[in-house]
């Protein structure tokens, strides 16, 4: 008889599943979307700020071109009037669209303007985002900076720019030079957070109400399949007649003892075992030709409330089939086995069965015995309950009789010592 698992057993360990993979399901994809959402939010910023500085780039050359190509050449470069005054208006104006540093380069990448006048001069190399810019291309990226001197030359910290590399053209349309515009964006900071907190919040309250949903979903068809799992069970392991448990549940329980007798060594204890009563009604046929069925299976139900009520709470009692039946007596003596198949027929021989208007003398014949060591499986232990069964049966019914093994030194012509079988009876009274 195949053993259910307990997830088997019990849908509710789906739920559990259920609910561990929507806790980490959500957890994930809350995670991964703040990402997601981070960059988008991020990116948008980006491609504003670097659309705002291109065109207040523009804006500069566009208004102040001669300042720029002061020589007259078609590269970027100022002189002293020019620079001081391209100098003033950045400083005027430029603050108001949030710019707070701006750097102008000529072709090879010499610093010829900046709001920081200590760095006008220098060259700068292996930057390259301004090597893009100097190939025609834009470049921008987003940094947060500890510390920054604005436009009025006050420090400032923690601040978020956007840093943006552009190509300057001149009239020819060739690359003359790029400026690089440091664009104030930490006024963004909290609309930043605001669109990925709210976004995190509804996407949270989506995923948390599908789950719950399905969860409930699953509940219920958790409860309905534990419903018909235990029908199933019941219906798989149970007699329908009797209400005892069927052949294979109990000869299932019968190795689940012998399983628990190996794992508590009751080796040790060789005068108690696993006692087994099979017993049989006597005559039974006779009753179902007699009387019919109906009668035949109402006396089957009674027998099995008298012998219930004859055994301890954690004995097991099942239908073997017909009219055969199974008593398992845990950690028991031969004598306490013997005692318990008496009592068990002397309850059905005490008193007559009475179905309707019929009164009945039902009576069992009992085979019995106990199993000491776990190691010899239980079929052969149910070999000599079944031998002493039908000896109680060829003795005159109505009785009981033990068999069991004991070992005797026989010692043969090879000198080895020999275990040989040893029959005991125990007699009821006669009919």
């Amino acid at each position: 008889m195949h053993k259910l698992s307990h997830r088997e057993r019990d849908p509710n360990s789906l739920q559990q599943l259920l609910l561990v993979c929507g806790v980490v399901s959500i957890f994930l994809i809350l995670s991964l979307s703040w990402i997601g959402i981070q960059r988008a939010a991020t990116n948008s910023v980006l491609i504003e700020a670097e659309y705002d500085s291109t065109q207040i780039a523009k804006l500069m050359v566009a208004q102040h071109y001669q300042l720029l190509f002061s020589d007259g050449e078609q590269n970027i470069a100022m002189d002293n009037h020019g620079l001081n005054t391209f100098d003033k208006t950045i400083r005027d104006f430029l603050h108001l669209f949030g710019i707070v540093k701006v750097k102008v380069f000529d072709l090879d990448g010499v610093i010829i303007y900046s709001t920081d006048a200590n760095i006008i001069g220098r060259r700068v190399e292996d930057r390259a985002g301004l090597e893009k810019a100097l190939r025609g291309e834009t470049d921008s990226h987003q940094m947060t900076k500890e510390q920054l001197i604005d436009l009025y030359e006050e420090q400032r910290f923690d601040v978020d720019v956007v840093e943006t590399y552009l190509p300057v053209y001149n009239t020819s349309g060739e690359i003359a030079g790029s400026f690089e515009v440091y664009l104030d964006v930490t006024r963004y900071r909290n609309e930043i957070s605001y669109r990925v907190s709210s976004s995190l919040l509804l996407l949270a309250t989506i995923l948390l109400g599908v789950f719950l949903l399905s969860f409930w979903v699953v509940s219920k068809a958790s409860k309905q399949l534990k419903a018909l799992l235990t029908r199933l069970e019941q219906q798989a392991t149970t007699d329908t007649l009797t209400g005892l448990i069927n052949r294979g549940a109990v000869l299932h329980r019968a190795e689940e003892e012998l399983s628990r007798m190996q794992r508590h060594d009751l080796q040790q204890k060789p005068t108690h075992g696993l006692g087994v009563i099979m017993l049989d009604i006597d005559f039974f046929k006779a009753v179902n030709d007699t009387y019919g069925h109906q009668v035949g299976d109402e006396v089957l139900r009674e027998m099995s409330r008298r012998i219930t009520g004859c055994l301890r709470e954690y004995d097991i009692f099942g239908r073997y089939g017909g009219e055969e039946f199974l008593v398992l007596i845990p950690s028991c003596t031969r004598e306490e086995a013997m005692l318990s198949a008496e009592r068990i027929r002397g309850c059905l021989a005490g008193g007559p069965v009475i179905i309707g208007e019929y009164r009945l003398e039902i009576t069992v014949s009992l085979g019995v015995t106990c199993c000491l060591n776990p190691e010899e499986g239980f079929e052969a232990v149910l070999s000599r309950a079944d031998h002493a069964l039908y000896e109680a049966k060829h003795l005159g019914r109505n009785r009981m009789i033990f068999f069991g093994i004991q070992q005797m030194q026989d010692i043969d012509g090879d000198g080895q010592e020999v275990v040989k079988p040893i029959g005991d009876a125990l007699y009821g009274a006669d009919n």
